[in-house]
């Protein structure tokens, strides 16, 4: 009963009970004092012993240790996955592609599956951003059949397999007329606004009216990735082209650059697709310069990877990464992503393991997506850091600094987001902090309070589950670890 009488009579606590058993009351109730006392202390043990072995599921599910500011608990959590796979012949099932946050696949697919398929696609995973893979610039001299290449037959023009109507005007040339090559034997196109009209229009406003009309009107795909989409051309296998088809080649001073006839003929581009999808998240592949409110982003391939080029210095890298996020001219939602491929590298190997802590946490220190890809991008790949080790998809809840500049990155600082050692660099979020060593020097960092290890199957030598107060970086790698309170 939880009234305040019962039966006209008062209702009374256990203490006021052994109160009226006269004489026998002071010892009773010293008793019950004692027994009071004994389970108090029996409470606390049990208490410190299930903080000491807590799962790290806990800290993750835990309310925020630390207030989020409005900007930080409004957007995505933490780690931010994605997958960019090209494979032409088939596709990983749902259930792997729906692991990831982000999934960049050929618009092609958008012709050879059925529309049930993004249907359940989206329903295991309705979070997810689903980018369709887009090449202007690299024209196809010949393809496959019109069902399964219906892209490339509208795009390109084609006919047959071998033969199609495309404007010749259109394909880059020297004066010479020799054909200038992007990629492979696939003749290059003109994206300059000094191409010659066809039909009224420069082949920049053909193509993005194409986009337009041919992949975002399907109404399957989140935006589209733009391959190839950069300042400057740097695998032309010529720097100087006829861009006008005057019968005189312009030097690469003369194309790229800001303000230049590339540049301009991509804004032309960006500014048709953005009036006909303002919806839609449009990201770039290359060096492109980001301005006017047009694009969410750029695509970052190889991020931080030294075996690429051993002239890359992964810190410097980093930096442009971390400047190219925060750039003023970036449409909402920001979505940068970062790409690296195991390749040869043995899937599984202690290389491999820190290669891709590596690369995850140097992305988790601002706000993009990381896609590994295994050998090529036809194989996708998955490590425990990404889920916490079965924790779940953003186990480490929102970024406690929503937007950290390359500035704020890199200011000292030994218990949050900044930089504990040199070259070493720190970002908290509610149930967590990554830190990554970009530098030389093997670093140990002091932790302001306990921090528990992943649990992790793939690599238990790291990912062990302890509890620290500090940990060591090796040289190029990173950590995950998880609060405790």
């Amino acid at each position: 009963m939880t009234g305040g009488s019962a039966g006209g009579r008062e209702r009374r606590t256990p203490i006021g009970l052994l109160r009226d058993r006269g004489g026998r009351s002071g010892g009773l109730r010293n008793r019950a004092y004692w027994a009071c006392g004994v389970v108090l202390v029996v409470v606390l043990v049990l208490a410190v012993v299930l903080a000491l072995n807590r799962d790290p599921g806990d800290a993750a599910r835990d309310p925020a240790s630390k207030t989020l500011s409005p900007a930080a608990a409004s957007t995505p959590v933490f780690p931010r996955t994605a997958t960019y796979v090209l494979d032409q012949e088939g596709l990983p099932g749902i259930e792997t592609l729906a692991r990831y946050d982000i999934v960049i696949i050929d618009a092609e697919w958008q012709n050879r599956l059925p529309r049930s398929f993004f249907a359940r696609l989206r329903a295991a995973n309705p979070g997810m951003m689903l980018l369709a893979y887009v090449n202007l610039i690299d024209s196809m001299p010949r393809t496959g059949s019109p069902e399964y290449w219906a892209n490339a037959y509208s795009l390109w023009q084609f006919t047959d397999s071998t033969t199609r109507n495309f404007p010749p005007q259109w394909v880059a040339r020297t004066a010479a007329g020799e054909v200038v090559h992007e990629w492979r034997d696939y003749p290059m196109v003109n994206l300059t606004d000094e191409a010659p009209r066809v039909n009224g229009q420069i082949y920049a406003e053909y193509a993005a009216h194409w986009v337009a009309d041919r992949i975002w009107s399907t109404g399957l795909w989140d935006g589209v990735f733009l391959d190839v989409w950069g300042d400057r051309i740097y695998t032309a296998d010529s720097d100087a082209w006829d861009i006008d088809r005057d019968g005189n080649d312009e030097p690469a001073s003369q194309i790229y650059g800001p303000g230049k006839p590339l540049d301009r003929g991509l804004t032309i581009a960006e500014r048709v697709m953005r009036q006909a999808m303002p919806e839609a998240i449009l990201v770039a592949n290359g060096d492109r310069a980001i301005s006017g409110d047009r694009l969410n982003g750029r695509v970052f391939e190889s991020f931080a990877d030294p075996r690429k080029d051993p002239e890359r210095d992964e810190l410097v890298e980093w930096s442009k990464y971390m400047t190219a996020q925060t750039e003023e001219g970036l449409r909402s939602p920001v979505t940068g992503i970062t790409i690296d491929s195991r390749g040869s590298v043995a899937a599984g190997s202690a290389e491999d393991l820190r290669r891709a802590r590596l690369f995850l946490t140097a992305t988790l220190m601002q706000n993009a997506w990381w896609a590994p890809m295994g050998e090529d991008y036809g194989e996708v790949a998955y490590y425990d850091e990404m889920d916490g080790g079965g924790l779940g998809r953003g186990y480490l809840g929102h970024a406690l600094d929503a937007d950290p500049t390359l500035e704020q990155m890199t200011r000292s600082s030994t218990d949050g987001t900044g930089s504990p050692a040199p070259d070493v660099f720190r970002r908290d979020f509610e149930h967590g902090i990554a830190v990554v060593n970009l530098g030389d020097e093997v670093q140990t960092i002091s932790l302001e309070q306990p921090y528990r290890h992943l649990r992790g199957s793939q690599d238990p030598v790291v990912n062990d589950g302890s509890v620290v107060r500090s940990v060591t970086v090796p040289p190029d790698d990173g950590v995950i670890l998880l609060r405790t309170e």
